[in-house]
């Protein structure tokens, strides 16, 4: 059995897709699974079973990309189609069976998944490898409590000062000696946001992760014990890892894209998602200033991480 799937660019959204691919693997153990994802989002398949190919295309202008994403799974007979983009491909592409994802009004998107395709896509899952695991067990010991922080995003407009994060740290340092903060994100984020976060905080309770590859990230998100940051694909990671998440919101919709799992929380501004779909939104600006470091310290309290 030939099986296709048109994955999202995007790294969150391909980690709220994981649940299909954990049901399609259950359900179809001796298939072949393909996939078409964008360069970013396409780590996270580093681990998948039974995978006969995978095209990574880049996203062009004037919708090119389509033309390539043809050229490389027309010849093939497909017995099941999967099109988490909506296009138009399962429709061109020969075929016994497809399921075209369709949004479906302001419910998380994982429920949008089940409600659209048929089938349970509730049970997300992010595979680590050995190696990944072994780096991680050897970074997490126990007698030490672990944050992961991830102070950036995709998108000025939510994200929430580094300055904030760095006071978190600070505050949550001096009530326990015991925690270490795991830092991750990009090579590009640790320029953008190491110094100020780690201004005042000991050496030896910080880990320096950024840059390492998502699998790597999410093997030390499963040895870990809370999850701060802004909404991201990262945050989706997190939560995908069974690690209890707090996630910032602002200009996005904690609807759709909360953390997903009954054990997260959404901290978010004081103005609703509807207040910023009237609002000419400054591409240069955080629109995150009215979440406030003792809000958050509160929350993080809560979940009993200093005890």
């Amino acid at each position: 059995m030939k099986i296709l799937i048109i994955c999202s660019n995007l790294v969150g959204d391909t980690v709220l897709s994981t649940g299909v691919f954990k049901y399609l693997q259950n359900t179809y153990p001796e298939a072949s699974i393909s996939f078409v994802i964008g360069p970013t989002a396409k780590p996270l398949l580093k681990n998948l079973k039974n995978i006969k190919s995978i095209f990574s295309i880049k996203k062009k202008k004037f919708n090119l990309h389509w033309l390539e994403i043809l050229n490389c799974t027309f010849k093939t007979k497909w017995d099941i189609i999967i099109d988490l983009r909506s296009s138009l491909l399962g429709y061109v592409l020969i075929n016994k069976k497809k399921f075209i994802f369709k949004k479906s009004g302001n419910i998380h998107h994982v429920e949008q998944l089940t409600k659209s395709l048929g089938f349970d896509c509730s049970n997300l899952e992010i595979i680590t490898n050995n190696s990944e695991e072994e780096i991680a067990n050897n970074l997490a010991k126990k007698e030490f409590k672990y944050l992961v922080v991830f102070p950036g995003g995709n998108w000025i407009p939510k994200i929430w000062s580094p300055d904030n994060f760095n006071q978190i740290l600070l505050k949550l340092v001096n009530e326990n000696k015991k925690i270490k903060f795991i830092l991750v994100g990009s090579t590009v984020e640790r320029k953008l946001y190491y110094d100020k976060i780690a201004e005042g905080v000991p050496k030896g309770n910080i880990i320096d992760f950024f840059g390492e590859s998502l699998t790597q990230t999410a093997a030390l998100m499963k040895k870990s014990d809370l999850f701060l940051g802004n909404d991201s694909g990262l945050m989706h990671l997190s939560a995908a890892c069974g690690l209890k998440s707090i996630a910032l919101f602002g200009p996005t919709n904690d609807k759709v894209y909360a953390p997903w799992g009954k054990q997260n929380t959404v901290i978010r501004t004081k103005e609703d998602h509807n207040f910023f779909k009237t609002t000419n939104i400054d591409e240069n600006k955080s629109y995150m200033n009215s979440i406030s470091v003792n809000h958050v310290y509160e929350i993080i309290n809560k979940t009993n991480f200093l005890k």
